[in-house]
């Protein structure tokens, strides 16, 4: 018996078997799943929209006739007053009104609710996940005037919840509080005025009563959609609204009013369309539902031992060959599912099939692999994880050249080191800087950073190169707060000898900047320029003259949204701009 050829036949099987195995195991879980949920959506086909249900758009048009936002409530009765009289059947107003007007305005629109007598009004929740439920705080709700929700046909919660990767894919039916009291979804509830027992069958829905909503198509293009000015003014077609599900709510840039969705592609869909989208998913009744984590565990294991076969008795360019058709085939039965209403994994599968036909073709490769691990272990002690990962998994990128891209770009300096130096022995000032310099750097690779360099006691760290960062903005913010912090703690626990104390300025900027290989044949960095650069260095400095610890930039303030907490500073002129930079004090980032 040739034992040797036997367990030639058998490793490769068990090899293929294990990984299978391994990534079933693995897929429970719950990694990758923003990976495999962004996979997921680059299956939306555009597909019509429900005729029955209309947008009145809150646009750009409407606030360059009407004016300025807030509009006074005697504007929106007007549009009110004109949806009913053309005979909409329901009215989802995506407006909120927490606080009193004067008594006329409020009076106006308290009456148009009133003699509509179909508007639904949204309330803000904040939502969290507590254990396996979705509950919101109910002393924190945003909701409308008593006299408005009396008034309406009913509220219901507005928030649209993104995933972790920022984009919104599932929306909560109802939210609950601690007391079991519910809030249903805005647009359920406007539904409902129509069709009062109508909702969702439990068994499409999460865990947290989550509902995927099946968008139509790219933002801005699926419904029909008419502009408040025109309704205003009398100008449209009364046949499109009457009898119609009419959502109104804000679509213009200024207001801030929109998220991200699976068929944005880069644009932002308003939050309007998103419940209206809700509405569509809800009444075409065309549910998205996961496949059962069985069959796809059942499917995991299947690629490996498949593969572990496949290597074993093909040469390796047909394996390769069938390697690729197979996953093509996978593909081509996760969209075919998809438009069915079934959701199929394709990340873990095709992880499978790459680690199971890796793991089997590179077993008498083992050598090479360790010498890459050694390799990739010793370059990363001279420069940022994140551009060893880009390099080794493109070595052309290890040439002189850069792109254009939008990043920001962090400053940090340390106030009066000239005079701390003076007063110290140099192993000392090098023992403080070693310190210093260690806990900053690890807060901004914590971060997702790029240490670009130090410049004596100066960090220099940039996001959003060489990998993509779409929350580089905030990454940054959060990395000059935590930095801010870090170093108060250092001072209060004394790190530093004869009882010094450092205070640093940080200054943070968004924009296009030029980032690559810069330098010589010979030698060269891997760092940004431009502009955009320069104000970050020149924020940074503005600290002192202002007396604040962070400056942030209009553009990093605007990139982020709501989610920091600025102080105006004014206006600053910096050399290489014409027009003066508006720029903020960073206090904290809300949570």
């Amino acid at each position: 018996m040739n034992i040797k050829g036997k367990n030639t036949f058998l490793c490769p099987i068990v090899v293929g078997a294990t990984v299978g195995l391994v990534a079933a195991i693995a897929s429970l879980s719950g990694a990758l799943t923003t990976w495999s949920s962004f996979a997921s959506d680059r299956f939306f086909l555009s597909r019509p929209a429900d005729s029955s249900i209309v947008i009145v758009s809150i646009d750009d048009s409407s606030l360059a006739t009407i004016g300025r936002w807030p509009w006074p409530r005697e504007v929106h009765a007007r549009i009110i007053d004109a949806l009913s009289k053309a005979g909409a059947s329901a009215i989802g107003y995506d407006v909120n009104f927490p606080e009193p007007s004067d008594e006329e305005n409020d009076a106006a629109l308290e009456s148009s609710l009133r003699s509509a007598g179909n508007v639904v009004l949204p309330v803000e929740l904040q939502l969290a996940f507590s254990g396996s439920a979705l509950s919101y705080d109910p002393t924190v709700v945003v909701s409308p005037l008593p006299r408005f929700s009396a008034a309406a046909r009913a509220t219901g919660h507005s928030n649209t919840p993104p995933d972790i990767d920022g984009i919104v894919r599932r929306i909560p039916l109802v939210a609950y509080a601690p007391d079991k009291s519910a809030v249903s979804a805005f647009a359920l509830e406007t539904l409902r005025i129509l069709q009062p027992t109508i909702t969702a069958p439990i068994k499409v829905m999460d865990r947290f009563g989550r509902l995927l909503v099946n968008f139509n198509g790219p933002p801005r293009h699926v419904f029909t959609t008419i502009s408040a000015s025109d309704v205003l003014r009398g100008n449209f077609d009364a046949a499109k609204v009457a009898g119609k599900i009419v959502f109104v709510g804000s679509s213009a840039a200024d207001l801030h009013d929109d998220r991200l969705v699976p068929t944005s592609l880069g644009s932002p869909m308003p939050g309007v369309e998103i419940h209206a989208s809700l509405a569509d998913t809800i009444r075409s009744e065309r549910w998205l539902v996961p496949v059962p984590k069985w069959i796809e565990m059942l499917l995991l294991f299947a690629i490996g031992l498949f593969f572990g076969l496949v290597v074993t008795f093909l040469r390796a360019r047909n394996s390769i060959a069938v390697a690729v058709i197979f996953w093509v085939g996978l593909v081509v039965t996760a969209i075919v599912l998809f438009d069915r209403g079934r959701i199929l994994d394709i990340v873990w599968p095709t992880i499978a099939i790459i680690f199971s036909y890796v793991s089997v073709t590179l077993e008498r490769r083992l050598t090479s692999d360790r010498e890459k691990r050694e390799l990739k272990s010793a370059f990363s002690r001279y420069v940022a994880p994140t551009v060893v990962e880009s390099i080794l998994q493109d070595p052309s990128r290890l040439k002189l050249g850069g792109e254009k891209r939008r990043m920001t770009v962090l400053f940090s300096d340390v106030r009066g080191f000239t005079t701390i130096s003076e007063s110290l022995p140099p192993e000392q000032l090098v023992e403080i800087m070693n310190t210093y310099l260690t806990a900053m750097t690890e807060i901004v690779f914590a971060n997702g950073g790029t240490l670009d360099k130090y410049i004596g006691d100066a960090v220099m760290a940039f996001w959003n190169a060489p990998l993509d960062q779409p929350d580089h903005a905030i990454r940054a913010a959060t990395t000059a707060i935590e930095m801010q912090k870090k170093l108060a703690d250092m001072n209060k626990e004394k790190i530093f000898p004869n009882g010094i104390e450092l205070k640093i300025g940080v200054g943070i900027n968004t924009g296009e900047m030029i980032v690559g290989n810069m330098g010589s044949e010979t030698r060269f960095d891997y760092t940004v320029l431009g502009d955009n650069v320069n104000l970050g260095a020149r924020l940074e400095s503005l600290t002192k003259e202002h007396g604040v610890g962070i400056i942030v930039s209009e553009a990093t303030r605007s990139e982020v949204g709501d989610a920091l907490v600025t102080r105006e500073l004014g206006t600053v002129t910096v050399k290489g701009k014409k027009a003066p930079v508006l720029i903020h004090e960073l206090l904290e980032i809300k949570k």
